[in-house]
């Protein structure tokens, strides 16, 4: 009875695990509204926007994100402190973004 009381705990973390990797959810502990504001406060981001965060692998955390930028300048900057940003703060391993000019149009005519 012991045994199987303990396989059946066992299972059900092990399937909410499961969930929250097949359901790309925003990983447990993570605030997106905090990652958008703190992405947000780098100096020369203006704005963020099409941010995702999900768990792609258990303990492995990623996001994609749009960091729009005041003025064409060191784009290599922006991305450095905001990869570093994310991995510090709030533990994203691995992170996709895109730098775009405060003038760019079109990110978002394209339709899902």
């Amino acid at each position: 009875l012991a045994i199987g009381i303990f396989v059946a705990v066992r299972a059900i973390s092990l399937g909410r695990q499961v969930f929250a990797v097949l359901g790309q959810h925003v990983p447990e502990g993570v605030d997106a509204a905090a990652v958008a504001a703190d992405l947000a406060a780098i100096e020369g981001v203006r704005n963020v926007h099409d941010l995702h965060l999900w768990t792609l692998t258990s303990g492995m955390n990623v996001a994609t994100a749009h960091l729009v930028t005041e003025e064409p300048g060191d784009n290599h900057a922006v991305l450095d402190r905001a990869r570093e940003l994310l991995r510090q703060r709030h533990h994203i391993s691995h992170a996709t973004l895109q730098v775009e000019p405060v003038d760019h149009q079109g990110c978002d005519e394209l339709g899902w």
